[in-house]
């Protein structure tokens, strides 16, 4: 947002009469000033990077939800399995699974966000050939 509202600053002080006109029918659909146009667009800006931030905030809390529920259940199974099989080395089987179960979850995490990552890239190559061929 900050890179469009220089783009119209220079625009609005252009010698160029094109770009004066361009600015001059900007602000007649805005029904505003360029100075106020500028101003609800760095409003939106830090809107968008807080709301950003949030969301990566409540991202991050989840993911750490996830990977502590799915530790804790591995480590109760592996003591529950322990106890019926060796009951005295179960209070040394609850660390190592909690650490399993809680790697298993980050690598399942892991590999769904590069799995996101990926099909973006390849949708991209893809809609560029689209808007090409019309």
């Amino acid at each position: 947002m900050i890179e469009l509202s220089n783009a119209l600053t220079i625009l609005a002080t252009s010698p160029v009469a094109k770009d004066r006109e361009a600015i001059a029918r900007l602000e007649k659909a805005a029904q505003a000033d360029l100075n106020r146009i500028l101003g609800e667009l760095e409003n939106q800006s830090t809107l968008a990077e807080i709301g950003l931030s949030n969301l990566l905030q409540e991202r991050r809390k989840l993911t750490t939800r996830i990977i502590v529920s799915a530790g804790l259940m591995c480590s109760g199974v592996s003591c529950l399995v322990t106890i019926w099989f060796r009951p005295s080395l179960a209070i040394a089987v609850i660390p190592v699974g909690f650490v399993v179960g809680g790697a298993a979850s980050s690598l399942t995490l892991a590999n769904e966000a590069n799995r996101r990552t990926f099909d973006k890239q390849c949708r991209q190559p893809q809609a560029m050939l689209s808007a090409k061929d019309s």
